[in-house]
């Protein structure tokens, strides 16, 4: 009886020692979920223009549309994150495998990456410390014309006039002589273009599509792009003013 005892007592010290192991097992792995994401890597100018020749990298601009336009690396794509930046960012890069480098406002870094990371795109590779900034010190930036309604009206040689709002927008009202190509056919926008040296005037219905619109026309190297702002709004108040 006292060896049975003895063995009884082994073999339930060892299922407990078992069972503390699991648990502490699983608490830990609690623990290493729980944690959050690690912190956006902040990238020196060489390290960033090195993974941007990267073919599998883009590089995503988070800036508001105006300023973007203003100066921004080459071959970038823009999307504001202060606007209906998550339904574009789907349009725009539907597989979240897809790696990315930030440029991003200075004080939003980890805002947008976190952001990203909640929505699923974890291929975030950094963001270039001090942003824009730091590129314009040594490197060439791109800027795209952005004019007003009553400019382009003024303009006697109105060349290619794209409008990227939605088949049923552009059907509801458009301005003579547009064109209707719509941003959300994102894998095609901008293959019914032809690389003319004519003049592009892009514009959406308030000008948040157009800029992202622009962004991916001079990444695919379109020339002579313009931006009109405010879109087809500013468009209808100034030929309303202009009766």
């Amino acid at each position: 009886m006292r060896r049975v005892f003895i063995t009884l007592c082994g073999v339930c010290i060892a299922l407990f020692n078992g069972q503390m192991h699991l648990y502490a097992a699983s608490k830990s792995h609690r623990v290493e979920m729980s944690q959050p994401a690690s912190d956006l890597p902040r990238l020196t100018l060489k390290e960033f223009k090195k993974l941007r020749r990267e073919t599998a990298i883009q590089v995503l601009d988070t800036r508001p549309g105006d300023i973007f336009l203003q100066g921004f690396v080459p071959k970038s794509i823009n999307i504001g994150f202060k606007g209906p930046f998550d339904h574009f960012l789907a349009q725009v890069f539907p597989n979240k495998a897809q790696k990315l480098l930030l440029i991003t406002d200075g004080d939003s870094q980890d805002t947008v990456y976190h952001h990203l990371l909640k929505l699923g795109y974890t291929h975030v590779i950094g963001v270039l410390e001090g942003g824009i900034e730091t590129w314009k010190a040594s490197e060439d930036v791109v800027s795209l014309r952005n004019i007003s309604a009553g400019e382009f009206r003024k303009r006697s040689d109105q060349g290619h006039i794209v409008d990227v709002r939605t088949a049923k927008e552009f059907g509801n009202g458009h301005i003579d002589n547009a064109m209707n190509i719509p941003l959300t056919d994102f894998v095609n926008f901008g293959s019914t273009l032809k690389k003319d040296n004519q003049q592009l005037y892009v514009h959406c219905q308030s000008g948040y599509r157009s800029a992202v619109a622009v962004s991916i026309l001079s990444a695919k190297g379109f020339k002579h792009i313009c931006n009109i702002q405010g879109g087809y709004k500013a468009l209808q108040e100034e030929v309303k003013e202009n009766q």
